[in-house]
């Protein structure tokens, strides 16, 4: 049975790599036959750039990682924050949502130039920003996964008067954390979006700011390579979130592989 599991678990990783590696050598056929767009660097020149200029690239990916990890906790705190009082006033549960959805429904990109010039240019208004595109998903998460808790332990905590905080803290809560941890996993590749979006807007330092530099420098090569980091990073992030959950026995989808092997 575990030899199975090994084995499913790395034909889910090796499938994604194959292709991967297989659009990478089309694409550098493609372009070696000149018919490409000029746009479109050869992926071993990218590789290249990557290697010679990977102490510069980490330091600046250092600071939009740091943005995103302290983005994503202001709106992990913020969104329980906001579920204990749904949780504790039943009939704000809706009016909460609907502001979230609004919030969450918000082109960021669209209104971060006027968080920039209110606020600055400061590592707290890319904070904010990041924050605000990670919150809707884990408030989601957050309210729904609340109401996880069974019916017998309610009336348990009821029958003791537990205080609206013991109800929070000792029951729905460690009832949450299982959905808590798919809307980690949607919000932490979001994370890096946000970093960006508020480096685009007047930031000085950070991997957007590269990337910018090189869009408008018509660095071809070096915009790929920004693109690339910024996925790797997203899908390590995901990746990471998705592990802790795995280690910490939340995965859902384990049952079910086991099952059906």
């Amino acid at each position: 049975m575990p030899e199975r599991r090994a084995t499913a678990a790395a034909g889910r990783w090796l499938l994604p790599l194959a292709t991967l590696a297989l659009v990478l050598v089309v694409v550098e056929a493609w372009v070696r036959s000149g018919a490409a767009p000029s746009t479109l660097p050869r992926p071993s020149d990218v590789g290249r750039l990557l290697v010679q200029e990977q102490a510069s690239l980490r330091g600046q990916l250092g600071v939009t990682a740091f943005v995103a990890g302290c983005g994503l906790f202001t709106a992990l705190a913020a969104a329980l924050a906001v579920g204990f009082l749904a949780h504790a006033l039943p009939r704000a549960e809706a009016p909460v949502l609907t502001v979230g959805a609004v919030l969450g429904s918000i082109p960021m990109i669209a209104i971060a130039p006027i968080l920039s010039v209110w606020l600055g240019l400061g590592l707290g208004t890319r904070v904010l920003i990041t924050a605000v595109v990670c919150f809707f998903p884990l408030l989601a998460s957050v309210v729904q996964g609340l109401r996880e808790a069974r019916a017998a332990e309610q009336e348990l905590f009821t029958v003791i008067a537990a205080s609206p905080w013991q109800r929070f803290r000792l029951l729905a809560l460690p009832s949450a954390v299982p959905l808590l941890f798919v809307g980690l996993k949607i919000a932490a590749p979001l994370a890096v979006l946000g970093a960006l979006i508020g480096e685009w807007n007047g930031a000085e330092t950070g991997l957007g700011v590269v990337m910018l530099n090189a869009m408008f420098g018509l660095q071809v090569q070096r915009l790929w390579a920004t693109v690339a980091i910024a996925c790797a990073v997203s899908m390590l992030a995901y990746g990471y979130i998705a592990l802790v959950e795995r280690l910490a026995g939340y995965d859902r989808v384990a049952p079910a592989e086991g099952q059906a092997t």
